[in-house]
């Protein structure tokens, strides 16, 4: 298998695996409550260093969930090590994804100045 695919089915992996404990194994209310999904997973070079971008829920307070990831990262690179096979289990560093979030306010005023157009 060749480095490349390597990487993109160690990511896949890792993606799939954190999806899984943050929905079901997070002891963090505040995580529980922020509905997280897994969106992408970035791998250093050398494959030590992971950058999780997470998107939340409607109702979460960004900056709280990010915090509370931050401080449970310890946990879930320990879970995450139980689950896969690889020689470094990579330091995890998540980031709030607001792509989505970006996404829907961009559609919402896409929406509006076509219904403004209309009524003209």
């Amino acid at each position: 298998m060749s480095g490349s695919r390597r990487k993109a089915r160690t990511r896949e992996d890792i993606q799939r695996e954190l999806s899984a404990i943050l929905e079901f194994e997070s002891r963090d209310p505040v995580v529980r409550a922020a509905f997280p999904t897994v969106m992408d997973v970035r791998l250093s070079v050398d494959g030590r260093y992971a950058k999780v971008y997470v998107a939340l829920g409607a109702d979460a307070d960004p900056k709280d969930v990010e915090r509370a990831l931050a401080q449970d990262r310890g946990f879930y690179r320990s879970l995450l090590a139980e689950r896969l096979s690889l020689r470094h289990t990579p330091e995890l560093r998540f980031v709030i994804d607001e792509t989505v979030e970006r996404g829907m306010r961009l559609d919402a005023i896409l929406r509006d100045e076509g219904e403004n157009l209309g009524a003209s």
